[in-house]
């Protein structure tokens, strides 16, 4: 593999299981490399976001996809 879009294609085509462990030792390595700062935690945390607007959102989220055509 020489280009990006072959490697992304090879990625694309292994099992879940196996792209879960290539994205953890990408993040590994990118950890040891001195770019920790740039290497992004996956699951991202969830935002610090007050319970009353998360229920508020929830609502209107419910509100618009609750209705049919």
């Amino acid at each position: 593999m020489s280009t990006l879009a072959e490697i992304e294609a090879a990625v694309s085509a292994l099992p879940p299981a196996e792209q879960e462990a290539l994205w953890r030792l990408l993040g590994r390595r990118l950890a040891g490399s001195g770019d920790a700062q740039k290497a992004t935690r996956w699951p991202v945390p969830p935002p610090a976001v007050p319970r009353e607007e998360l229920r508020r959102v929830h609502a209107l989220i419910e509100a618009e996809f609750s209705q049919t055509e």
